[in-house]
């Protein structure tokens, strides 16, 4: 169970629990979190709903470092399966955005990067096509690498700012080693 001062990942929110209000709502108890990245967002919970997976705890560090290990061989979302005979473009792109919105609510960071990978390969493919990027794969790509950065900056201690530049590079030197 969790408690007051507690750091705690509520759909993908790394958040701490700031209080409990005691019958804040039809006469449930609520947990009051504030998010350590979004400062002005406050979320509640009602305490019978904070289990996993709605709210868990942060990743633990071996955890994250496992998780950025993980991203290389990582898959992107198969697009093939939307594909199927007679679909229209526009059907493929609502499935795509379908898929990464499911992705998002599964509050599992493993999710995130597929969704990550993803909009960054198909942002590339219709630029390489000279076409502009999808508000939907920029939205998505933006939110998602958001939502893990913030998790892996708790995991890892280190700030927020730090994050993406510590896994470009530990990607670089893994990449490095598997050309090796």
């Amino acid at each position: 169970m969790f408690a007051v001062g507690d750091t705690v990942v509520y759909r993908h929110h790394v958040c701490i629990i700031a209080r409990v209000r005691e019958a804040y709502f039809e006469g449930r108890d609520y947990f009051e979190l504030h998010t350590l990245f979004e400062k002005s967002l406050k979320l509640y919970v009602a305490i019978d709903d904070a289990v996993p997976p709605v709210m868990r705890a942060p990743m633990e560090e071996d955890a994250a470092y496992e998780l950025i290990d993980s991203i290389l061989d990582a898959g992107t979302i198969d697009e093939s399966i939307l594909h199927a005979h007679g679909t229209t473009l526009s059907l493929v792109e609502r499935q795509v955005k379908e898929e990464y919105e499911r992705r998002l609510k599964s509050n599992d960071a493993r999710d995130l990067i597929p969704v990550i990978k993803s909009a960054y390969e198909r942002t590339r493919e219709r630029e390489d096509a000279g076409r502009r990027t999808t508000a939907v794969d920029k939205k998505f790509h933006d939110l998602a690498e958001s939502l893990l950065y913030d998790e892996l900056a708790v995991a890892l201690k280190m700030d927020r700012e730090e994050v993406d530049a510590f896994v470009k590079k530990r990607l670089a030197v893994l990449e490095k080693k598997l050309r090796s």
